[in-house]
């Protein structure tokens, strides 16, 4: 029996599919503002697509650049344009690379991938703050800088601010780290005191449903999270 989201991943790639085909059909039609509009559509299936897989597979994503890598360096080795780099370095050389590349492929393709897509903390750390167990904590999800959605409780209100730890030595502007307006808005943040602003309000707090899926399209959908470089960590005031 296939899991949600493996349901979810094929009803994805059978709609990109579909786009694939318009797409062509407006293209030989010389029809090229559908043909532009059906391409924006397949971008943001695409995207989703890519944030879907990396959560069945956390390899996904390294399996994925490390192809298109092998891609391009095989397409490079046939043009003539690159063949001083070749013929510099050596076709070893370059064989070599792509070896290596497929050894890594093929040693993510082996690897045995614990297929957990949620856990208790985040609601564990919201049912303790709602008791009053907690004052407060971090759901850091983003690295360099280290950018986490900081919960505090105000009444029958969980309010959720987006902060970020300052490091010089990347940014230290707050509208250069948030700098997705549009898709931070969407999602019901409002702007206070120059700061995004998300407020979760209930009479009886019955579960983490609802605050998770906002979670998931901002970690996700709006900041990109990716594993490989990002680290998701609760800290707790």
């Amino acid at each position: 029996m296939k899991s949600d989201l493996e349901e979810l991943i094929e009803a994805y790639e059978w709609e990109k599919a579909e786009l694939e085909k318009q797409i062509s059909s407006y293209i030989e039609d010389e029809d090229y503002i559908y043909a532009h509009y059906h391409g924006k559509a397949l971008r943001k299936i695409n995207r989703t697509l890519d944030i879907l897989k990396s959560i069945q597979n956390p390899f996904y994503r390294s399996i994925s650049d490390e192809q298109r890598k092998a891609k391009n360096m095989k397409r490079m080795m046939v043009s003539e344009e690159y063949k001083k780099y070749f013929d510099r370095l050596g076709t070893d050389f370059f064989a070599d690379q792509l070896r290596e590349g497929e050894n890594k492929i093929n040693e993510w393709q082996r690897a045995v991938v614990s297929q957990k897509y949620d856990s208790q903390e985040i609601d564990n750390a919201l049912f303790d703050l709602v008791k009053g167990v907690v004052s407060g904590f971090k759901l850091y999800f983003k690295s360099k800088p280290d950018t986490f959605a900081k919960f505090i409780l105000k009444g029958s209100t969980i309010e959720i601010t987006l902060l970020f730890d300052a490091d010089p030595e990347y940014y230290s502007d707050y509208r250069s780290i948030f700098w997705d307006v549009k898709g931070i808005s969407a999602l019901g943040f409002i702007l206070e005191n120059e700061q995004w602003v998300y407020h979760y309000h209930f009479d009886q707090f019955k579960d983490a449903l609802e605050i998770k899926t906002l979670l998931a399209r901002l970690i996700y959908d709006v900041f990109n999270y990716d594993r490989r470089f990002d680290s998701a960590r609760i800290i707790y005031d």
